[in-house]
Parts: C-alpha cells; sequence; structure tokens
C-alpha cells in the first residue's frame, strides 16, 4: 500500500496580512497626530502685534452712476464733515477735516458739533435735553429736509462755534457737494446708549438705528453724495476715577469693539463706504502713539487718518 503525501505550497496566511494592515494605519494615525500637535509656526508675536497682522474691514462702495443725474458738476470736490471731536476738535487749517480736504485736492465744510452723539437720547427731540438737536439724526433730518430750524435754535444755545457750524450746514449747496464722511468718537459707548433695537433698525435712540435713518433720509435726498463712516479708534477714558478700556469692558451694551461692528454692518447693509480706523489705522497697541488722552487724535493720529482717507479716495 502507497502512501501519498500532500505537499502545501504558497498558503497565504490572511490573519498576519490582517495584522500588518492595522499595525501600519496605527503607527500612520499617530504620526499624522504628532504631525498635527506640533503644528507650523505662524509667525505670530502677542508681544509685537502689528497693524499689518489685523483683518481690517475697510469697506469702499464704488460710485453709481445712475445717482449721479441730478448731480452738479462745479469742478470742484467738496467734502461735508459730521461728527464730534475727531474733526471738532480742530476747526483750523491742521485739524482733521481740513487735512483730509488737502490730500483729496478739495473743498471741506466742517459740519461737527464737539459735544454731539450720533444717536438721539429721546427718540423725538424735547427741549429738556438740547444735545438730541445737534445729534447725527437731526443734522441729517435738518440737510434732507432743508428746516434747520432745530439745530439753529439748539446752536444758538451753545456758543459762537456752534451757531458758525449751523450756519455752515444750512449755506452749503448740496445738489454740488460730492462727499459726507461721519466720524464719531466714544462718547456714543461712554453714555452707555443702546447698540440696536432688533423690532426697529432705524430706532434713532440706538447706535445702529440712528445711522441707518441717518443714512437712509441723506442717500434719498442726495442720492448722488458718496457717504463714508469712519470708524472710532481703539480707545478708553477715565470716568469719575475709574478707566474705562474701550476695547474690554462692557458698560452695559457692548464694548466699543461691538459699536465698531454694528456700524460696518450699517455702512454694508447701506451701500456706504467704511473706513476702519479701529483696525486698520489706530488698533490698542497704537493707541498711545496717536491719541491724545486716550480718544483725541493728536497730530500723528490725524495724518495717520488723512493718509488711509487719501489711499482710498485719492485721484
Amino acid at each position: 500500500m502507497t502512501t501519498k503525501t500532500t505537499k502545501k505550497k504558497g498558503k497565504i496566511n490572511y490573519h498576519l496580512i490582517f495584522f500588518i494592515v492595522v499595525l501600519l494605519l496605527f503607527l500612520f494615525a499617530i504620526i499624522k497626530i504628532f504631525v498635527w500637535n506640533k503644528g507650523k509656526s505662524s509667525g505670530y508675536d502677542p508681544n509685537n502685534i502689528s497693524e499689518l497682522e489685523l483683518e481690517t474691514m475697510d469697506h469702499i462702495q464704488p460710485v453709481v452712476s445712475s445717482k449721479l443725474e441730478n448731480a452738479v458738476d462745479d469742478g470742484i470736490t467738496s467734502i461735508l464733515f459730521l461728527g464730534n471731536s475727531p474733526f471738532a476738535d480742530n476747526k483750523s487749517e491742521t485739524g482733521l477735516a481740513s487735512s483730509i480736504a488737502r490730500k483729496l485736492d478739495a473743498t471741506a465744510y466742517d459740519g461737527s458739533f464737539a459735544d454731539s452723539f450720533l444717536t438721539m437720547y429721546n427718540k423725538t427731540y424735547d427741549e429738556t435735553y438740547k444735545p438730541d438737536g445737534l445729534s447725527l439724526y437731526s443734522v441729517a433730518q435738518a440737510i434732507s429736509s432743508g428746516d434747520f430750524s432745530l439745530v439753529e435754535r439748539v446752536a444758538a444755545t451753545m456758543g459762537e462755534t456752534e451757531i458758525n457750524t449751523a450756519a455752515i450746514l444750512k449755506n452749503l449747496d448740496y445738489s454740488a457737494l460730492d462727499f459726507i464722511m461721519i466720524m464719531y468718537d466714544l462718547s456714543d459707548y461712554i453714555a452707555g446708549r443702546p447698540l440696536y433695537n432688533p423690532n426697529e433698525d432705524t430706532d434713532v435712540a440706538t447706535w445702529a438705528g440712528s445711522l441707518t435713518a441717518s443714512v437712509r433720509m441723506l442717500e434719498e435726498a442726495y442720492p448722488h453724495i458718496r457717504i463714508v463712516f469712519i470708524s472710532p479708534p481703539s480707545c478708553g477714558k477715565t470716568v469719575d476715577g475709574f478707566y474705562i478700556d474701550g476695547d474690554k469692558q462692557n458698560l452695559g451694551n457692548g464694548t466699543m469693539v461691538d459699536y465698531v461692528n454694528y456700524a460696518n454692518s450699517v455702512a454694508l447693509g447701506n451701500g456706504i463706504s467704511y473706513i476702519d480706523t479701529y483696525y486698520g489705522i489706530i488698533p490698542i497697541d497704537q493707541k498711545d502713539r496717536f491719541l491724545v488722552d486716550e480718544y483725541h487724535l493728536n497730530e500723528e493720529g490725524i495724518e495717520a487718518v488723512s493718509d488711509r482717507i487719501q489711499y482710498f479716495f485719492g485721484k
């Protein structure tokens, strides 16, 4: 009897292959996690932040030709400046309004009121709170309607500078005006004026609502005028012995960052230009260089802001 022997050749060990594949995948995952955790240097140094490392929010609205149909071209670029301290601190040839106009080869009309607010304290003017008569909304209402009686009446109770400013606003030929540039400081924030009303986008007692209502009135009355909102810079202020940091402290309605962001949203939503001073020119680490008393522009601050305006709107 012959015994037949069978020889096993080339039999594949699937268990061993599976184990090797699993091991390789495991090692690959470990290596990827190690590399991911190690990361890559971004070059960011928290102790040396420059304005170039901040994401700016500038938005330049181009001229819409259809809006220029009824405009008067007198061959002169003219700018009306509205706001408070950034323009009103210095109405001379060395001030911000004059500096911007000079760099744009334009004529400046300074319609700013030093102690005014962008917002209204009351939704409708009340004689018990006169500053409302010089707010952005009241001034915009006067410009669009042609009735400057309220602005003149309130200005007359303030002083000669305010009286002269009201006269400039009243006598200006708006049909030939090219720009309206608006800039306010941190006054609305310090005063705790509300940011917005979710039920009324034109609530003039709020920061966003007053800006929205004002811009819409001006655009409807004079569609050919390019409106530019210039944001407040990073700033702070000592109030009743306590220092208030606009970048960090919420006084009940948000930080200055919130006010800046809402202004940018209004600009984008209403087709006006927005110049970012807060991040683009005077961020928190640069404010001592460009500001006096934590929120007033010094000579270098004036130069920096007007340079940026020239960059975006210069010929």
